[in-house]
């Protein structure tokens, strides 16, 4: 095998790999839009498992203050019944005393029942919001998730398609080649083998000797850049397949 056939081997494999990579991100980044949709579908259900927990605690904070309170407003019975009964001034002052003492802190647990009554009507209004997805917002997100799973089947069939090129390009290459490929491949990916802008390398943009430009150009040889070291070769001789 002659080196211009080493190297439109070597050429043929860079652009390979280079699709084979951009077919891989293509099937696993979803597109923006559909990112975007992703994320808005996903606050809202985070906002909603936040309203859910604060709901539920907010609930079971009003079931303690509805038996404290229940339990006070027994106690204000009993020393109501006991103010009706005392015989002296002592006796009334004490239970006049407790009785103050349990309705304050009734009114403080009651005031709190209301404030949590009217957080809790709120939040069931926000839960039953974040319930619901538009009919518009769902029929573009499951568009949006069709589209790309299309997209995705389509960029599997082309990279199977893509991994058989490259084993026949690998046979075709033989065993010596690949070993010299994956050597360099192993130190320059994900570009080892660039073409040539005019005089200088297309990946380092260094200016090359014009010995070196005739031999890329020739292809009579491998040619490899002074600087960065990549395999080199003349695009106008070694055009991309349409």
């Amino acid at each position: 095998m002659t080196a211009r056939e080493h190297l439109a081997g070597y050429v043929t494999l860079q652009r390979l790999l280079e699709r084979r990579a951009a077919l891989k991100l293509e099937r696993d980044t979803p597109p923006q839009a559909l990112t975007v949709l992703r994320s808005q579908f996903a606050e809202r259900h985070a906002a909603l498992a936040s309203a859910r927990s604060r709901r539920e605690a907010l609930a079971a904070e009003q079931a303690t203050l509805q038996a404290e309170a229940e339990m006070l407003r027994e106690e204000r019975e009993h020393f109501r019944k006991q103010k009706s009964q005392v015989t002296n001034m002592k006796q009334l002052s004490a239970v006049v005393s407790e009785l103050d003492h349990v309705e304050i802190q009734l009114k403080a647990k009651e005031d709190r029942l209301i404030e949590l009554w009217q957080e809790l009507e709120a939040l069931d209004k926000q839960i039953l919001e974040f319930e619901q997805e538009s009919p518009d917002e769902k029929v573009l997100r499951e568009q949006a998730e069709q589209g790309w799973q299309e997209r995705r089947t389509l960029s599997e069939g082309e990279l199977h398609d893509l991994e058989r090129e490259l084993r026949v390009v690998q046979r075709q290459l033989g065993k010596d080649a690949m070993d010299r490929f994956r050597k360099l491949w192993s130190s320059r990916k994900p570009s080892a083998v660039v073409a040539i802008d005019g005089a200088t390398c297309s990946a380092c943009h260094a200016e090359l000797r014009p010995s070196l430009v005739q031999i890329v150009r020739t292809a009579d040889d491998l040619a490899f850049c002074d600087h960065c070291r990549r395999l080199l070769y003349d695009p106008e001789q070694f055009s991309a397949p349409s």
